[in-house]
């Protein structure tokens, strides 16, 4: 019998995110590890009138093929193309076994398999086809969360299977404060004090179309005008690797200074990825207070109340007009209960984490 927060997670999926349509193409991929999940999905789609098809991916077979792929085929990315091109949306479920499994593959490896990724990324970012995101519980998660997985599935589905309609309206009448600013000054532990530039700019509320779980509402910034600099205490985990400690200063937009406690040399490999990667493609507000702590999985991370992220790299062109470009898009937290505040043009709006109008 399958399990009933399963099945919740999968409606959801469907019928809130995608809000799938009789006989729309939908593609759901993730790995043998998540066939609870791939299942209820599936059969929701076809409840829903749609047409499922399936990408299930063996664990492991994306590392051999990042090893030992040459340059030719790693820049391949006709497959993808093929599939997301001729779908209607797309339910992407995470689902790694080994978290670490890309940890000592050549930089230069994952940078031309991005590459050859950006276009079918750019149409999803584009929103060209409906797409969803989400995640499903294993051991791998479990350990790097450092819980067991019975912790992680409580934690997981806690997280996943809320009110959306109820957190949606929280969100806008925040976001509306920031439509109207033009600028959002953070300032907290560790000599943090950033100013990010998003006047013209309005806010993308998400509250689980793209992402389950979710809660964030975030801007394309003005990528040219952030200025000041920012400590992320929490560590993040990218492409396999984890990086924490990061201290990152802009100039005019860009990254000038930057370093970390962990991983920095991984670091300076992602900033010098493009001439994008040192600007900021994203400003989110972490706005979901049922998620009350990191668990080094930007997932969920992103969307804790009282956090703040910031991402290097490519914008969302929804987000608004003259957005940067890159390879990557780096979303990385800050928590900002302990001593934190935000301004809105000179106003204060949060602090230690709650909002204060």
């Amino acid at each position: 019998m399958a399990d009933e927060r399963v099945v919740k997670l999968a409606h959801i999926l469907v019928n809130h995110s995608l809000r799938v349509q009789p006989g729309e193409k939908i593609l759901i991929s993730g790995s043998t590890s998540a066939i609870p999940l791939i299942k209820e999905a599936y059969r929701a789609v076809l409840k829903a009138g749609g047409h499922p098809h399936t990408n299930v991916e063996v664990p492991g077979l994306l590392g051999t093929f990042l090893r030992e792929g040459s340059e030719e085929q790693l820049s391949y990315a006709g497959w993808q193309e093929l599939l997301f091109y001729h779908m209607d949306g797309y339910i992407n479920i995470l689902s790694e076994e080994n978290t670490k499994d890309l940890t000592n593959v050549e930089s230069w490896r994952t940078t031309a398999r991005s590459k050859a990724r950006r276009p079918a990324l750019e149409h999803l970012m584009a929103d060209k086809a409906k797409w969803v995101l989400t995640k499903y519980p294993t051991q791998g998660y479990a350990q790097d969360a450092e819980m067991s997985l019975e912790e992680l599935e409580d934690f997981i589905f806690g997280a996943t299977n809320v009110d959306y309609a109820e957190i949606e309206r929280s969100m806008l009448a925040a976001a509306a404060r920031f439509d109207a600013a033009s600028k959002v000054r953070i300032v907290g532990s560790n000599g943090t004090d950033v100013t990010v530039d998003i006047e013209g700019r309005k806010g993308i509320v998400a509250a689980g179309r793209h992402n389950v779980p979710d809660g964030e509402f975030y801007y394309t910034p003005n990528f040219r005008k952030t200025e000041g600099t920012i400590f992320f205490e929490w560590p993040t985990t990218y492409k396999g690797r984890e990086i924490s400690g990061i201290r990152l200063t802009f100039r005019e937009g860009k990254v000038v200074e930057a370093s970390a406690q962990k991983g920095e040399a991984f670091l300076f490999e992602a900033l010098d990825a493009d001439e994008g990667a040192r600007y900021l493609g994203e400003l989110g507000i972490g706005a979901n207070f049922g998620i009350d702590r990191p668990t080094k999985d930007i997932l969920f991370d992103e969307k804790i109340g009282g956090s703040i992220h910031l991402a290097l790299g490519q914008a969302y062109e929804k987000g608004g007009p003259d957005g940067n470009v890159s390879v990557i898009h780096w979303d990385i937290v800050k928590g900002l209960k302990d001593g934190g505040e935000m301004y809105l043009d000179g106003e204060l709006v949060q602090k230690d984490g709650k909002w204060v109008f």
